[in-house]
């Protein structure tokens, strides 16, 4: 991998382009939940809210952004697990997924990657407008 090959200004952009809010919605059994999650600088917040808007987990974690020839990962670490049953609880290891910005989405793609042992999944994020 190479962390964002060229120049610092397109390093800026790229990390300028997921800076923000992104939204999805999950539907289980017990209803629809909505996350929420936020990259702030090299931070994400991420949270999981239920059907009835309170807070089920929440984690906090670093990220990095890297660039191949052919896609962009991003690479999260540090995670700190803020509210929820396993509050407290925290994983330094790094996991990555291969991901896209196309206008206010923001594709992100688990399972890909070489070392990755579950199936793909794709997951996407709309820009939340504020």
């Amino acid at each position: 991998f190479v962390a964002l090959a060229g120049s610092a200004k397109g390093q800026d952009e790229e990390l300028a382009r997921v800076q923000g809010k992104w939204v999805r919605t999950m539907k289980t059994d017990k209803g629809i939940f909505k996350v929420i999650k936020e990259h702030k600088g090299n931070e994400t917040t991420l949270t999981v809210f239920d059907s009835e808007g309170v807070v089920v987990a929440a984690k906090r974690s670093e990220f990095r952004l890297e660039k191949t020839d052919k896609v962009r990962i991003l690479t999260f670490f540090n995670n700190v697990i803020t509210a929820g049953p396993q509050k407290g609880q925290t994983d330094k290891e790094p996991q990555s997924y291969v991901y896209r910005i196309s206008g206010d989405a923001f594709f992100e793609v688990n399972g890909l990657l070489l070392d990755d042992k579950a199936d793909p999944v794709v997951l996407t994020w709309e820009r939340v407008k504020e």
